[in-house]
């Protein structure tokens, strides 16, 4: 009782933000950016506020580091998702390039969320309970409040990872099954564009590791459709 009373309380909060959005970009935004709230907010805070990524992101130039929420990143030119194909590709079979690309993008995804989530610097105590647990796959689907809770924080995360760190939109189908996610302006499929056969491997497994991280367990993604190949987007399938 007292996690669906907790949904129902966030969940009405952001979806009175998102009725007046002119209150957040004027109001909220400037103070998300404050210097005496900056440090103390959390990252998933800020971006409800209407902070982006960049605004939100960490730099100290002393050490030559940025990060975000405590996730220490390094940014690349996008040409790297083509260079990582191409060099594997030349040393590996198909299939081993294809699996090593899958296991670093789980690998790498699954410890920047995970990071994330446990470091208490992107989302209050309260929330992760809500959203990362073994049985969150199955709770949405029975629970519409939580559906809606889920995607919009959801949402969030991927706006401050994929859309704005460049990899493409986020979306997912809680109520498919398997589950769901759709990627659109995938940079896989706009570097290895046009194929016969589906080409984002790597990012396949940024969505193994994103889903098993907030699930729990180990998930596995399937590509079963393809930017590259005509598709309107690329669509990621989870099973257990």
């Amino acid at each position: 009782m007292l996690k669906k009373i907790q949904v129902k309380v966030l969940l009405f909060g952001m979806e009175t933000l998102e009725k007046h959005p002119l209150f957040a970009r004027l109001v909220l935004r400037p103070l998300s950016k404050a210097p005496f709230l900056k440090k103390k907010l959390m990252v998933l805070i800020k971006a409800f506020m209407g902070a982006t990524a960049f605004e939100i992101h960490d730099v100290d130039l002393k050490r030559g580091r940025i990060g975000i929420g405590g996730v220490e990143e390094i940014i690349f030119g996008s040409k790297i998702i083509e260079q990582l194909h191409k060099v594997l590709e030349s040393r590996l079979s198909e299939d081993e390039k294809n699996q090593a690309l899958y296991e670093l993008g789980y690998n790498l995804c699954r410890w920047e969320v995970s990071t994330a989530l446990e470091g208490g610097q992107w989302a209050p105590g309260i929330l992760v309970p809500l959203i990362a647990n073994s049985t969150i796959v199955d709770d949405v689907r029975s629970d519409p409040h939580l559906a809606r809770f889920f995607l919009k924080v959801m949402g969030m995360i991927s706006r401050l990872i994929t859309d704005e760190g460049g990899w493409g939109h986020l979306e997912f189908e809680l109520q498919s099954k398997p589950l769901r996610v759709l990627l659109s302006n995938s940079q896989e499929a706009a570097w290895l564009g046009p194929s016969e056969k589906p080409v984002c491997h790597l990012y396949a497994g940024i969505v193994a590791g994103y889903t098993s991280a907030i699930s729990g367990e180990e998930l596995h993604a399937r590509e079963v459709s393809c930017k590259a190949m005509g598709e309107p987007c690329c669509t990621f399938e989870i099973d257990r």
